[in-house]
């Protein structure tokens, strides 16, 4: 919505001639100036109305996975990137773009453009276990999109698990794979002793994965991801 800078009121609460910032839960008004946006006038102000809110602090845990991604980024542009490819982005930051090389560098990790490995931190508990999951032998879709932030291509992940059985195992493969051969996970090696394995799977553009868990009682199934790949 567009809407020339001018007196207004949402939902009966006064938003002045300038507000800038998140109104009730659900909106949120900015102000910036018409030049160059279609229908606009050079010059004048508008207010644009979202439907989303900005939260008072970014410390919550929704973010968490972009501000550790923010730092990989950080960290691969001071000490991985040659002088030659830091160049390459000034150059192209250069050419029509008003933004140094590092700030377009950021914003395509960000995106998910830059290849590099995202370490998760020092999560307190297991993301997934037994109570979260369908323990049936069929394979189901394990959905990472509230742990692993868009743009990320692969997934590493943890799994710890106890069973009466040697044998009994939890697999992972790519969400729409048909097959078994291509897939990872952890099996139990001894009766009654826990066991942890790591494993690699890609994501969907959903960050989505397939899992299969054997339909036993299990002792302990947990799953926690340790990092992702973009």
């Amino acid at each position: 919505m567009v809407t020339p800078n001018t007196k207004r009121m949402y939902d009966g609460v006064f938003i002045g001639y300038g507000i800038r910032g998140s109104i009730a839960d659900d909106k949120t008004f900015r102000m910036r100036r018409g030049n160059g946006v279609y229908g606009a006038i050079d010059g004048e102000v508008y207010q644009d109305k979202y439907d989303y809110f900005v939260p008072t602090s970014i410390n919550n845990t929704q973010s968490e996975p972009y501000r550790r991604q923010w730092i990989a980024a950080v960290h691969k542009w001071i000490y991985d990137l040659t002088a030659e490819q830091k160049n390459s982005y000034q150059r192209r930051a250069s050419h029509g773009l008003q933004m140094s090389g590092y700030n377009l560098f950021m914003r395509e990790a960000m995106k998910g453009l830059v290849e590099m490995y995202i370490d998760r931190g020092d999560p307190a508990v297991y993301d997934k276990d037994k109570t979260d999951l369908t323990i049936d032998g069929a394979w189901h879709d394990l959905d990472l999109s509230s742990i692993v932030p868009a743009g990320a291509k692969a997934v590493l992940l943890k799994t710890r698990l106890q069973s009466a059985n040697p044998g009994d195992a939890m697999r992972y493969r790519n969400n729409g794979n048909t097959n078994e051969i291509n897939a990872c996970g952890c099996e139990a090696l001894r009766a009654n002793v826990i066991r942890t394995r790591l494993g690699i799977t890609s994501l969907d553009a959903n960050r989505v994965i397939e899992y299969n868990a054997d339909n036993i009682a299990w002792t302990l199934l947990d799953i926690v991801v340790r990092g992702w790949w973009t």
